[in-house]
């Protein structure tokens, strides 16, 4: 989700897991192992544009990730405090700390099964952008002082601390329609079960009121730590409403394409964006290369998606190049949900990504798609670059929210 949302997750697990112990630094530092896995966006800066997309989410937001993170970044901030229990204590402890962080995700990150440039230059940036939140907050401690007695937790409180804000960032990542490869280096499935749209307010903004309340109250106080157990718990049952929408809606689209004479192999559903009314489903329809697509509010009077808009898929366009590597990154990151639209010159095709449908109205126009990439067809293997859907492509913001505004009021 959003890195706002992250970063409000880490610190009320944060919180809930030190607060009583170590105050407002288990909150920060919550938030900021909470946003530590999206570093990862890094890749966009350093790489090429189809080694970041398969970068993000990927090894970064994984489980042996977290497993084996936490304890260097728990050691890390024992030590910050004047902690000396662990491994490690010499004064190098913090080049050793960094080289190893550095290490295991370079590694970690080499046994990707997609193929990804640049990685130990992606991996020393993520490296050193978290090794600046150490070095920005000990230089904060050193200007405001020391004090001859600060409460510490031990190694592993802090290990615990940096476990859970790293390891929920992932799996609630996973209830996004994007996809997380929770299982790096060991599988490239994208785990995305559509539930929730990426930024959704109801989910965040309660949640957000709640943790800073709960930052107002002195550390100790039994409203401080109900405050933020109350966050926790609104927003997972939040999440758990989303879940039961989904099953909900996921029967209203299989209704409506048995009603409808439309036979599919495959379906996907995800809500739009901020929000878990409006909800968009594609299907992909048996035997031919076409996909469906329509909404469903939640405030509709029928219970049925409509209307439908017809989609081309065009694969035998790029079918020469299916195992150029930036196609297959496509293939993969669509899950075979892609159409392939033409352009003004014949050596270059468009391939947008129909998991989230139409934002707009023209099948044919790139700017219609969340997610669009143009590819060159004469260079050998093809190159393919993303082309994200904004001003520059001639989309009006304002007509594109007021058209979901009164889509997810209802027909």
């Amino acid at each position: 989700m959003d890195s706002v949302t992250q970063i409000v997750l880490g610190a009320a697990v944060g919180e809930a897991i030190l607060g009583r112990k170590v105050g407002n630094r288990a909150m920060l530092w919550g938030g900021i192992c909470g946003t530590l896995p999206d570093l990862d966006v890094l890749a966009n800066a350093i790489s090429d544009p189809m080694s970041a997309l398969a970068y993000h989410r990927a090894f970064t937001h994984s489980l042996p990730f977290a497993l084996l993170a936490a304890p260097l970044v728990g050691l890390a901030l024992h030590r910050v405090y004047g902690g000396k229990d662990g491994p490690l204590r010499s004064r190098v402890v913090w080049p050793v700390l960094l080289t190893v962080f550095y290490l295991l995700l370079t590694g970690g990150s080499y046994l990707m099964p997609i193929e990804v440039y640049e990685i130990p230059k992606i991996t020393a940036a993520i490296s050193v952008a978290f090794a600046l939140f150490f070095v920005v907050i000990g230089g904060f401690r050193w200007l405001r002082g020391y004090p001859n007695k600060m409460e510490n937790a031990t190694w592993r409180g802090w290990t615990l601390l940096a476990f859970g804000a790293i390891v929920t960032h992932p799996i609630l990542d996973c209830f996004t329609a994007y996809g997380t490869q929770l299982l790096q280096p060991f599988a490239s499935t994208r785990v995305a079960w559509n539930t929730i749209s990426v930024a959704d307010p109801l989910y965040t903004v309660p949640f957000l009121i709640l943790l800073i309340w709960a930052r107002t109250r002195v550390r100790g106080e039994v409203i401080r730590s109900r405050l933020n157990y109350a966050g926790l718990v609104i927003s997972s049952i939040y999440l758990a409403l989303t879940v039961v929408n989904y099953f909900n809606v996921e029967d209203v689209l299989h209704d409506t394409l048995a009603a409808d004479g439309i036979e599919a192999e495959a379906t996907i559903i995800g809500p739009s964006i901020l929000n878990n009314v409006l909800w968009s489903g594609t299907a992909k329809a048996a035997g031919k290369d076409l996909y469906y697509f329509s909404q469903y509010s939640l405030f509709d009077e029928q219970r049925r998606f409509e209307p439908w808009t017809e989609i081309p898929g065009n694969h035998a366009w790029i079918a020469p190049y299916a195992n150029d590597r930036d196609i297959r990154i496509i293939r993969w990151f669509t899950k075979d949900y892609y159409g392939v639209i033409p352009t003004d010159t014949a050596a270059q095709v468009q391939i947008a990504d129909l998991r989230y449908g139409l934002i707009a109205d023209d099948p044919n126009d790139p700017a219609s798609y969340i997610f669009a990439w143009r590819v060159d067809t004469t260079v050998h293997p093809v190159r393919a670059w993303q082309r994200n859907a904004g001003p520059d492509e001639g989309v009006d913001a304002g007509s594109l929210f007021s058209k979901l505004w009164n889509r997810i009021k209802g027909i």
